[in-house]
């Protein structure tokens, strides 16, 4: 069948993607593709043709055998040329039908209304585009069909004919059509499985910010109210840094998309706020190619990793150390790596909550794309590599 029409297209408006592919799988199809050699034809008008011509030339050659094997009369009907002009003559004029049909929309427009419909519409062309077929072969070939028809064994022989075609085109719809109904469903449920885990990717966003904030919160507020008697600038600065951090925070929390560059200035506020509280046990460095600073990335995504190497990393070490937080572009991926000093790769800390968190959301956001690596750090210390698609 030829591909579907402006105007079948736009019967299709209001159905969803999935049902939009049940639906072209089922109309848009040619008996031939599901032989294999076929099915990978390229798509359009003169692959159709093409397909036909092949479709129609096999029919000649099987009606050849059929009519040696019941000896039929006359002569003619036993000859392979002439079988498979006739069958080329059948053949177009059904291919003619279909797609006059499917230019006004007639076949979607009975698809969508009743499957029962549609398969009477398809055993209906194919009917009348055999008996045209006949009619013009006898024509061109000069040969007297209609004697032939007044013989109630040539009759039966040219409805046999029919219900045989009709039967092969009505099967192959209704197993391509049962074909797509069961793949729109598979596909309907890895979307719900799609969002139900996307879902608690975000519950576990939340829960991971919740176990965040407050721990930060009350750390912070405890050093603020230390440090305002023996030292209210370096209060007042520690302050200053916090608030720029929980806005940055919050619009984070709110969003369920962020730029690097804006990662990169949440970072900034947070290892700032330790910096106050840390004093020289503290010292980080952040640098990110200007390229990447709008690339699109998942909120919080990064934070908790430089958290990590500052809990595990920095602040068990008596001297502290150093925090460096580089992103890059390599080829098709984007490198962000979170490299410190301290005191080193720990196994049970590998797959803490913070961790698993980020895989999980990569593996979900990006599947193989996104991964999480961890190794150590010459000469100290533990690197956290991070790979996204650029």
């Amino acid at each position: 069948m030829p591909r579907m029409s402006r105007t079948a297209l736009h019967l299709t408006s209001n159905l969803s993607a999935q049902e939009l592919a049940a639906l072209c799988k089922a109309v848009d199809f040619h008996p031939i593709v599901g032989i294999p050699g076929f099915q990978d034809a390229k798509r359009g008008p003169l692959r159709d043709l093409y397909l036909t011509l092949i479709w129609n030339t096999f029919l000649g050659i099987v009606f050849t055998g059929f009519a040696w094997l019941m000896n039929l009369r006359p002569p003619p009907m036993q000859t392979l040329w002439i079988n498979i002009v006739v069958a080329n003559f059948a053949g177009f004029s059904i291919h003619a039908l279909f797609m006059l049909g499917s230019m006004t929309g007639m076949d979607v427009k009975l698809y969508l209304w009743n499957r029962t419909a549609f398969g009477i519409y398809t055993a209906t062309i194919v009917s009348i585009g055999v008996a045209t077929g006949f009619t013009l072969a006898g024509s061109v070939l000069e040969l007297d069909f209609a004697r032939f028809m007044r013989s109630e064994r040539w009759l039966t022989i040219v409805t046999l004919s029919s219900v045989i075609i009709s039967i092969i085109m009505l099967s192959i719809f209704f197993w391509r059509a049962r074909t797509a109904d069961a793949e729109a469903a598979l596909e309907r449920e890895r979307q719900r499985n799609e969002r139900a885990e996307r879902e608690t990717a975000i519950a576990n966003l939340r829960t991971l910010q919740a176990q965040i904030e407050p721990h930060f919160l009350f750390n912070t507020l405890a050093n603020v109210t230390s440090l305002i008697d023996p030292d209210p600038a370096k209060a007042k600065r520690m302050l200053e840094t916090f608030i720029r951090f929980l806005r940055a925070t919050l619009g984070a929390s709110r969003s369920e998309s962020t730029t690097l560059g804006a990662e990169k200035e949440l970072i900034a506020s947070f290892l700032d706020v330790l910096e106050v509280r840390m004093g020289p046990r503290l010292r980080y460095s952040i640098d990110v190619e200007p390229s990447l600073e709008m690339h699109v990335l998942p909120p919080m995504l990064l934070q908790p990793l430089v958290e990590n190497a500052i809990r595990h990393g920095l602040e068990p070490k008596v001297e502290g150390g150093e925090v460096r937080f580089t992103a890059r572009r390599e080829g098709e991926d984007v490198v962000i790596e979170i490299a410190d000093t301290g005191v080193g790769f720990a196994p049970a800390t590998s797959g803490g909550f913070g961790l698993t968190n980020v895989r999980d959301r990569l593996r979900l956001l990006f599947g193989a794309r996104g991964s999480l690596a961890i190794a150590e750090n010459a000469p100290s210390g533990t690197l956290v590599t991070v790979r996204l698609p650029a």
